[in-house]
């Protein structure tokens, strides 16, 4: 029936053909009113048919407005003159953007992990695996070890116990500086070092302020393919620590004597506030940078290590300042105030984290070649000026036969910033560096240490 029909045919059809028109959307009650021919009995019968079955309508979409996109394509499809259909299709289409918003924060989630092992922490990954966002086979398939998911809920960070400063180092024994800003990596490899000391059978850590947390920090990594392994929280912001150890082979008589210091990171910030001419920000800062230069003044021999962390992007700090704008701010204080002189038997810059080096197509770069890539992130990421004030020194007063060296560090596999399955070939590289370059003595640390 047309809409002129039903309208010269008012008094002819029932309530429920009337009623069937008007759901269709042919014609409209009001329009049946105006003819004149609607008579009151069949106007409430229609009204009462419309009560019903918005009822019904109202009822099917409370049903299915909070469900999925089935429940609402449902609804459309049963009612498709409803008076919610707008909403469902609204609603249809907000799932629909939310779905492919899931997805691509998915995807966003696990390309950073396949990009970056340490993208995440521990506990975001547990979150992302409980609510669904992830599962643990698509971990896997981004380089994820089963022993990493099997530990993301057992992580128990190390609680390291800092020893005293010591006033002076004692003389006669070379003294090793791991020197780089927080953050940088040398509290582990530190640890790292100590780890294969004592697994070679070299290790002999001194008693004092430093045995303890010595103790401790080679005690976090053990070298059997698991990835059990926890790593400490960054070092208290003004610690200067002292560890003294020796190193001997089985086969060797005399032992090589370490004075290690392990420089606070914030000390790079000292030499930022020397340089501009201010007072250093607290206390702590003024005992660290009293402690470093004292130590510096001995007539012990010295190796120094420079560690730059390669993940860290040279981003600006709190204070709006670059790890390049430290380390160039160290490379002009190291000038002025002539920090290598003739005690100083060599100089490294370690560059951490160099398992996440790539190439030019952005693909990992083997340990064959990372010391080739290390050189050439450290000259492309505006570190030039602390580079060449090194090389200049190393020049000057013939320290690495006058050439500067660099060394790529890696700790193994380290996942979510916590979790490490540690490999040791670079923590041997630089424990031979240390074999190497100090020489044997008759008298030990030790037997002064004991006196």
């Amino acid at each position: 029936m047309n809409k002129q029909h039903i309208l010269d045919n008012v008094d002819n059809l029932t309530a429920e053909q009337l009623y069937s028109c008007i759901s269709q959307g042919i014609v409209s009650l009001d329009e049946l009113k105006k003819t004149g021919n609607l008579d009151a009995s069949k106007r409430a019968a229609i009204q009462k048919l419309q009560s019903k079955h918005d009822s019904e309508d109202d009822a099917a979409w409370e049903e299915c407005r909070y469900g999925n996109e089935t429940g609402l394509a449902d609804y459309i499809s049963t009612h498709p003159k409803g008076r919610h259909v707008n909403e469902a299709k609204q609603r249809m289409d907000d799932l629909r953007q939310e779905r492919e918003n899931i997805r691509a924060q998915k995807q966003d989630i696990l390309d950073k992990i396949r990009r970056n092992s340490n993208a995440y922490y521990p506990s975001q990954i547990l979150e992302y695996l409980s609510n669904g966002t992830l599962t643990q086979s698509e971990l896997k398939n981004c380089g994820i070890p089963q022993t990493v998911i099997d530990n993301l809920d057992k992580v128990e960070t190390p609680r390291l116990q800092i020893g005293e400063t010591p006033d002076e180092i004692p003389s006669g024994y070379t003294e090793v500086y791991f020197w780089g800003g927080t953050g940088s990596g040398k509290t582990c490899a530190l640890g790292a070092v100590l780890q294969m000391a004592e697994e070679k059978g070299y290790l002999n850590i001194a008693p004092g302020p430093g045995c303890l947390y010595a103790t401790q920090l080679k005690n976090i990594f053990s070298d059997d393919d698991v990835a059990n392994d926890y790593l400490p929280a960054p070092s208290p912001l003004e610690t200067t620590q002292y560890l003294p150890f020796t190193l001997k082979r089985p086969n060797e008589k005399h032992s090589r004597s370490v004075s290690l210091i392990e420089l606070s990171g914030e000390i790079f910030k000292c030499f930022f506030h020397k340089n501009a001419g201010q007072q250093l920000p607290t206390l702590s800062h003024e005992n660290t940078f009293n402690s470093l230069n004292n130590f510096l003044k001995s007539n012990n021999r010295k190796i120094h290590f420079f560690f730059i962390d390669y993940d860290e992007k040279n981003a600006p700090d709190g204070d709006g300042l670059k790890q390049s704008d430290y380390l160039a701010a160290a490379s002009t204080y190291f000038k002025n105030n002539a920090v290598f002189g003739k005690t100083t038997d060599a100089i490294y810059v370690v560059l951490t984290k160099s398992d996440l080096l790539t190439d030019e197509l952005g693909k990992k770069v083997p340990p064959e070649k990372r010391v080739e890539y290390a050189k050439k992130h450290l000259s492309a990421k505006s570190f030039t000026s602390f580079i060449n004030t090194l090389k200049d020194n190393c020049k000057k007063y013939s320290i690495n036969a006058g050439k500067l060296t660099v060394e790529p560090f890696s700790l193994g596999g380290v996942y979510f910033q916590q979790i490490c399955n540690f490999e040791g070939s670079s923590a041997e590289r630089i424990l031979e560096i240390l074999m190497d370059r100090i020489e044997v003595s008759k008298k030990s640390i030790l037997d002064i240490l004991n006196q």
